[in-house]
């Protein structure tokens, strides 16, 4: 057949040279000439690249080599385009079609991501051991202790004691399954917060205990953190985190952002927030806690209420309410209203 116009690149430099290919589809021969450039290879071990409208298609070559060619009809001549191929061509140069694509796709990322990677999370969560998952918080929180950024308590130690001797009997009392281990830090950034790290670490801040009316007040946010180590939440966030950046890897081709998240994860526990569904669970399991307890829900309600007075203050700041469920229906379920 005649010769077809293309350009040459040897894999190796960046270098363009001007070439002719020559198809011998019954002797199963691809000759390649031009400057500086002769070569000959299999047809049946070139691979040729789909066909996208009519942008130069490509040819990859057995020895790494590729070239560009700008005919396309003539590659679809040596290279048929397979049924399916060539509808899926019709429909891109279809606008309705491309849209009704992305937004299938769209649709069903969504789904995958809304209905699929919660429980696909948990139950990975579960399998993880407990040591592993201890260790990650042990390093988030000695990221935390940086600097500025969470700095020794000031709280007096009879103070802290008391508080951390109380609600071990509370959870004690109400038969916690997980073990867990107070910290208190002053942290002006944060403000009136309370962490759980993954492992069981819940990191107590002294302007949230300032803010407390009373003690019970406290223990109704150290049982809600609690609720969040007994569920994992911590770890299930950081796997559903990581599920969604899988698809969007999977969807754009974007396989960096993986390596990168998977190199900050520590810090990245910092900045994760719970989701509506896991905040509501560590509440009914706080709920439930104090009132095994004797303690009345309500004191824990009225924190909610002062912490989000607190904090609208403070705007641009890490918020203890931050993707939680309205502070209303928070209150209202600790309330059994």
């Amino acid at each position: 057949m005649n010769a077809i116009s293309a350009s040459y690149y040897d894999g190796k430099r960046s270098v363009r040279h001007a070439v002719a290919l020559r198809f011998s589809l019954s002797a199963d021969r691809l000759a390649v000439a031009g400057d500086q450039v002769a070569a000959e290879y299999k047809v049946s071990a070139v691979r040729f690249a789909p066909r996208i409208a009519d942008t130069p298609r490509w040819i990859y070559l057995p020895d790494g080599a590729t070239c560009t060619v700008p005919d396309n009809d003539a590659i679809d001549r040596i290279a048929p385009e397979s049924r399916v191929l060539r509808i899926v061509r019709a429909w891109e140069r279809q606008p309705v079609y491309a849209l009704v694509s992305v937004l299938l796709v769209a649709g069903l990322v969504w789904l995958f991501v809304d209905r699929g990677v919660p429980p696909i999370a948990r139950a990975i969560a579960e399998r993880i051991p407990a040591s592993s998952e201890a260790s990650l918080g042990e390093r988030t929180l000695e990221g935390m202790s940086e600097g500025d950024f969470m700095m020794p308590s000031d709280l007096a130690e009879e103070l802290r004691d008391g508080l951390t001797a109380r609600f071990a009997e509370i959870a004690e009392r109400g038969g916690a399954r997980a073990d867990y281990r107070i910290e208190f830090r002053n942290s002006p950034l944060f403000g009136a917060n309370a962490f759980a790290l993954p492992g069981g670490v819940i990191l107590v801040t002294d302007g949230l205990v300032a803010l407390a009316q009373n003690e019970d007040e406290v223990l109704g946010v150290l049982a809600h953190e609690l609720g969040h180590v007994v569920h994992r939440h911590s770890m299930r966030r950081i796997l559903e985190s990581s599920l969604v950046a899988m698809v969007i890897a999977g969807v754009t081709g974007d396989v960096a952002s993986m390596t990168s998240f998977a190199s900050g994860a520590p810090i990245a526990v910092i900045h994760l927030s719970y989701s509506r569904d896991h905040e509501r669970e560590a509440d009914r399991y706080a709920t439930e806690l104090l009132r095994q307890s004797g303690i009345d829900p309500r004191h824990f309600a009225a924190l909610l209420e002062r912490m989000e007075a607190a904090q609208s203050d403070l705007p641009g700041l890490p918020t203890f309410l931050s993707t939680h469920p309205s502070t209303a229906e928070r209150t209202s379920s600790a309330r059994g209203e």
